[in-house]
């Protein structure tokens, strides 16, 4: 799957869970309530996306770029963030609950959190 055919995909309706989007560019998409369990972001970049209310369960965003991501209320449980980039993303009501953030980048900081 390319980056348009992920924008086609959103704008129909139709379900993208369980995809194989890594080191796609898939900056300034609107995700926003979209349900991507299971997908795979590696080095995918997601610089300004919309992903608000979306479920990103059990995701794969290994070394992914977050910077200025909307991440509102997205439900993160079980995802691989380890070196992902998180930088000036909106994390408020996020849930990362048994989601791997070693050497993820908060906000200029690296989190060394155990798993």
């Amino acid at each position: 799957m390319d980056a348009n055919a992920v924008t086609q995909a959103i704008r129909d309706g139709k379900s993208i869970a369980g995809q194989d989007l890594s080191g796609l560019n898939l900056d300034n998409i609107d995700f926003s309530g979209t349900d991507l369990t299971g997908c795979n972001f590696n080095k995918t970049s997601l610089k300004n996306a919309n992903l608000s209310k979306t479920k990103l369960i059990n995701c794969d965003l290994r070394l992914a770029d977050l910077s200025r991501a909307n991440l509102f209320h997205a439900d993160l449980t079980g995802s691989k963030l380890r070196r992902a980039n998180l930088t000036g993303s909106i994390r408020i009501g996020c849930t990362v609950k048994r989601s791997a953030l070693k050497g993820a980048y908060i906000a200029g900081e690296v989190a060394y959190i155990e798993d």
